[in-house]
């Protein structure tokens, strides 16, 4: 069985699996976990500091962090840690389900690592970018960044469909030496995993566990198509290659097919599929960023709304999941934006909102 596709035993939370407990209970956690995290007054308190030193103090009291890239970093560390307590609860396919969910963390770590291979940076460089990971979710970083082919990286990968996802982007990164490609390649591989391993879910599990990650999907593939034609000027055969449209709950390739074939942002807006579904009622965002974030705050609330309906499913967990991406997400924003002297009222306006 291949590393990094079986169920781990608890890795990110340090700790051996302890006896399945119902969701009712799991729920109850997550409603106190959920307590802590920046939202609402706790998220504007952060908008009104003076610069990100004031933030970093505030959000990690305990802690010297002397630059806004560490700070960044155990950000991200504290979000993963905080899932792997939620991990713990989980067995069976919940488990496998949530388990592949993880390994996004080790596929963006991936792509940091490939970036450096590319730009042929020091591993002390490369290593400086990454998310710190528990030991089982750990990358060859020395190796790959001393690999003179993309074959001997592949060779080194430790999870298989990540190595698969690479190869599905190879002969055009070879066309192209664009690392476009190879990423492209990977978040499809993971999203087409995430998807069957949903399918695996009991029937009710599915039913919520798939509210969420059938918007993130299409949101994927939407946004990914808008890029790929838009800022690369990618061919329509291509790109078509990239897109997640298999298994459900992700939509048939041939939904995409009006879009792919429009050449502005607007007519391709026009094309969306499931184009109410993504959008909403509002008027259209202007342009990608917007549309981006416009999608982040529709899968917020639908999150939102899962997170108070589900007590006895999947749901409450996959929610959660979601609810802590958009935390982690808006965190590193304000960081970015206080690290810019940008006003308060400025920063709200370019954070997810989530009301």
């Amino acid at each position: 069985m291949e590393f990094g596709t079986r169920p781990l035993e608890s890795v990110f939370a340090g700790a051996v699996m302890i006896t399945p407990v119902d969701f009712a209970f799991v729920s109850a956690k997550l409603h106190g976990m959920r307590s802590k995290t920046y939202e609402g007054p706790r998220l504007d308190a952060l908008r009104s500091l003076r610069n990100v030193f004031e933030m970093m103090t505030a959000v990690f009291p305990n802690l010297d962090v002397r630059s806004r890239m560490r700070f960044e970093q155990r950000l991200a560390q504290e979000h993963t840690n905080d899932l792997g307590r939620v991990q713990v609860f989980l067995d069976g396919h919940n488990r496998e389900f949530f388990d592949w969910q993880l390994e996004r963390y080790r596929l963006e770590n991936l792509k940091v690592v490939l970036r450096g291979w590319k730009a042929h940076q020091t591993p002390a460089e490369v290593k400086t970018q990454l998310v710190e990971l528990p030991p089982d979710y750990s990358l060859p970083v020395d190796q790959t960044l001393a690999a003179t082919h993309l074959i001997d990286v592949v060779r080194l990968v430790p999870v298989k469909l990540f190595g698969d996802g690479i190869r599905r982007g190879a002969v055009q990164f070879h066309d192209t030496n664009k690392l476009f490609y190879i990423e492209a390649g990977l978040d499809a591989c993971y999203f087409e995993e995430l998807c069957r391993r949903s399918g695996s879910l009991r029937a009710a599990d599915r039913d919520e566990v798939n509210e969420l990650l059938a918007f993130e999907v299409l949101m994927y593939d939407v946004l990914f198509a808008m890029r790929a034609r838009l800022n690369y000027d990618i061919a329509v055969e291509d790109v078509r290659e990239f897109l997640v449209t298999g298994p459900p709950p992700a939509l048939p390739g041939a939904e995409f097919a009006a879009m792919l074939e429009r050449n502005s942002f607007t007519e391709m807006l026009q094309a969306v599929p499931r184009r109410r579904v993504l959008l909403g009622p509002q008027a259209d965002p202007l342009n990608l960023d917007e549309l981006q974030q416009r999608l982040w705050e529709r899968l917020y609330r639908l999150a939102n709304r899962l997170f108070y309906r589900s007590m006895f499913h999947m749901g409450c967990v996959e929610a959660f999941y979601y609810i802590k991406r958009v935390e982690l997400n808006n965190l590193i924003r304000v960081a970015e934006l206080l690290k810019q002297e940008v006003s308060a009222g400025e920063i709200e306006r370019l954070l997810i909102r989530l009301g």
